[in-house]
Order: C-alpha cells, then sequence, then structure tokens
C-alpha cells in the first residue's frame, strides 16, 4: 500500500511538473501572439489613416483603442465586495503588497464558529504567489494555473470536512494568514450574532465550477467600509 502512495504522489508531481510546463509554453505563444496581433492592429490603422488602404477592402470595421489582453474587470454586487475577473486561459499569480500585515487584524475564534459556518472561507479562491508555488506545500488547480486547488464539492483541497480544519496550516499560505471574517459581509449577515449570509454563499459559492469560473470571490477581496 505504501508502494502504490508513493506511486501515486510521485505521478501527482509530474502531472504538476508537465502542466508547468505547458502552461508556460502557452502563455509565451499567447504573448507573441498578442504582440504580433498588437503589430498588425497598428498597421493597418496607419495604413487607413494614410488612406493607402480602406477599411472596406481589408473587410475589418476599427473602432475604439483595444488591447489584446484587456484588463480585468472588476464586478461589484449588492453585498459590497469587488471581485475581479481573471481571463482564462492564463496564468494567475499573486503579488504581496510588501505592507501588507502577517496576521489578521480581527482574531476570530474559528473553533466556536465552525459549527454555523462550516469553514465556508474555504470555498474561497485566490492565486497563490510565485514562492508559494515553489515551496510546493500549497496545491493549486491544475486548470487554472495558480488558482488554490478546489475539490468537487468546492472546498479547499486542503480543508478536512469532517473537523473544518487545514491538512497545510503550518504552511498555508499568506492570504489565509492574513484573513479573517470579523467585518466580512459576504460571510455573515450579523457576525457577532453569527448569522451567515446564507444568501450571497448560495449564489456565490453554491455553483458548480464546470468551465472554471470567470469571477473569483477571493479572501483577500473584502467589502467596502
Amino acid at each position: 500500500m505504501v508502494d502504490i502512495q508513493v506511486r501515486l504522489d510521485e505521478l501527482d508531481r509530474q502531472v504538476e511538473r508537465g502542466s508547468l510546463f505547458t502552461q508556460a509554453t502557452l502563455q509565451r505563444g499567447f504573448r507573441r501572439i498578442g504582440d504580433a496581433e498588437d503589430l498588425l492592429v497598428n498597421l493597418v490603422r496607419a495604413l487607413t489613416a494614410r488612406g493607402l488602404v480602406s477599411e472596406e477592402e481589408l473587410g475589418v470595421a476599427l473602432t475604439a483603442e483595444e488591447t489584446v489582453d484587456p484588463p480585468a474587470p472588476e464586478v461589484e454586487d449588492d453585498a459590497g465586495p469587488v471581485t475581479h475577473a481573471i481571463n482564462w486561459p492564463t496564468i494567475a499569480l499573486r503579488v504581496d503588497d510588501a505592507c501588507a500585515g502577517a496576521a489578521p487584524e480581527v482574531l476570530v475564534d474559528c473553533e466556536a464558529r465552525m459549527p454555523v459556518c462550516h469553514a465556508v472561507c474555504c470555498r474561497l479562491k485566490f492565486p497563490l504567489s510565485a514562492e508559494e508555488v515553489d515551496a510546493g506545500a500549497v496545491k493549486w488547480d491544475i486548470g487554472h494555473p495558480y488558482i488554490i486547488r478546489q475539490e468537487s464539492d468546492g472546498f479547499c483541497t486542503h480543508n478536512d470536512t469532517s473537523t473544518g480544519g487545514c491538512g497545510v496550516y503550518a504552511d498555508r499560505p499568506a492570504v489565509c494568514r492574513r484573513y479573517s471574517c470579523a467585518g466580512d459581509t459576504r460571510i455573515w449577515k450579523d457576525f457577532d450574532a453569527m448569522v451567515l449570509n446564507q444568501a450571497w454563499i448560495d449564489e456565490h459559492l453554491g455553483r458548480r465550477d464546470l468551465h472554471v469560473a470567470a469571477v473569483l470571490p477571493s479572501m483577500e477581496e473584502l467589502p467596502h467600509p
């Protein structure tokens, strides 16, 4: 049994290494295609501006300035938080603010709240940092590098659903270390009375992620005060 587990662990490592190579190769190809598209669009604009060719001859209609990969839009819902749409397929790596604290501003008694919240924060998504990816302790989604990996039930792959505990607590990402659900109105309708915001949870965390969700409810993006 031990030998089988060792082989499975090695297979898992090889799949991740293969995915790293594939994603890096694809990303380089996408970047070059984007550069070529930008160059072509600029060339067509220059030619049409000089009257050397018309849009009708090319069969295209050039409108406002566009970028090949536009910045991810922000989406604000009724609960207040702003979530960023991450284009897919793409690679998402987190860059931490140098001024960000290493611990939450408000400590929460998770053990007391677990029977009510059932570790719902472990259903929020976020990208890992380059350092966390390199360390290898935290698993990321092979279908959407380098977003924290979640199981089919929507929970983080490192979450023990029987206890709500974290299997990599000592090596948990910085996002998890900094996060506090105190004041997060996505999670709590009434934090002090332990009343969940079930409507937001059902709407944003209840759906199955079959096609890689574009909008990521992130631990880092707390509601506006």
